[in-house]
């Protein structure tokens, strides 16, 4: 039986996609049926944390417990399969099959599957994405992939900066380009190692997991040097605490890039320098699109990782 499709999927999809959202929306029952056939799975239901692609419980043959994913043909869907099979479990789920031509993945179950987001501590929280973090960054990346480079992600995000015809959102973001790209090109100097990132590690990427710990899901997949993948985390810890004042949004950024720069045996500024680009990098991006609630508070936290990054001399 094809599961009902969850009216939250059916908004992400159409409002990210557009017309080929609704066209997938469309064809996903017969994908899904297709999915069925081709792996003689039982579809379950959705899981609770569904977007802009399916993902859903299914067992297996064999009675194993899995998770299919099935996404809108899109290029970072291509870098997550790529980066799932060269990390081959490391840190992360494992992926136990694959088909392009469905556009889905099976993946391995975690089990109670618990998000990093309900863990009560704060400092507990930074310092498991930073043991993850060693993890996955034990993987080195293949001679030969097919996966970008974070400085390409920055470039994308810089295009849409300049795009953007409403200065009061761009300004604070166009003064800060000429400052991440020098940053940028300190970071892809010879002699850095430029390594497989996750490049979406945050607070709902993590699960728990009951033989192996704390997990992570959903990579991205990207190159560059290891402190631009504890941005993500940063930023999203003060959206995670949406009720946080200025003075907040500092007591949260120093004491993230502390507990990371302990567990990462990286200095505070490399930590800030992935948080900085992050930054620019991620939010910067999201001016192609129109405001939403959140955009505020991140343009407050950009004024406040400037400021901090002044103050400690680590912005020139």
């Amino acid at each position: 039986m094809i599961p009902e499709i969850p009216q939250r999927l059916v908004e992400h999809a159409t409002r990210g996609w557009g017309d080929q959202g609704r066209a997938w929306l469309e064809e996903l029952p017969a994908l899904l049926d297709g999915c069925a056939r081709r792996w003689g799975l039982t579809l379950g239901s959705p899981t609770e944390a569904i977007k802009g692609n399916y993902v859903g419980y299914v067992t297996l043959k064999d009675g194993t417990e899995a998770v299919l994913k099935v996404a809108v043909p899109h290029a970072d869907f291509t870098t997550e399969k790529e980066a799932l099979e060269i990390y081959g479990g490391r840190g992360i789920n494992r992926l136990i099959d694959r088909d392009d031509e469905l556009n889905a993945i099976l993946l391995e179950r975690l089990r109670p599957g618990k998000m990093l987001a309900h863990h009560p501590d704060r400092a507990e929280r930074a310092e498991i994405t930073g043991r993850i973090l060693l993890d996955l960054h034990t993987t080195p990346p293949p001679s030969e992939h097919g996966l970008p480079h974070f400085e390409s992600w920055m470039h994308g995000a810089f295009g849409d900066i300049r795009g953007c015809k409403d200065l009061e959102r761009s300004q604070p973001y166009l003064d800060q380009i000429p400052r991440a790209q020098e940053m940028m090109d300190q970071l892809k100097k010879p002699g850095e190692p430029q390594i497989l990132l996750h490049g979406d590690l945050h607070h709902w990427n993590i699960l728990e997991d009951a033989p192996r710990g704390w997990m992570a899901i959903d990579p991205k997949g990207v190159i560059g040097a290891s402190c631009l993948d504890v941005g993500r985390y940063v930023n999203n810890a003060v959206v995670f605490e949406d009720r946080s004042g200025r003075s907040e949004k500092r007591e949260i950024l120093l004491e993230t890039l502390r507990i990371f720069s302990n567990v990462l045996r990286e200095s505070e500024e490399r930590m800030f320098s992935g948080t900085y680009l992050d930054k620019i990098t991620g939010s910067g991006s999201g001016l192609a699109d129109p405001p939403n609630e959140h955009e505020m508070q991140s343009r407050e936290f950009l004024e406040v990782i400037v400021e901090v990054g002044e103050e400690k001399g680590w912005l020139g």
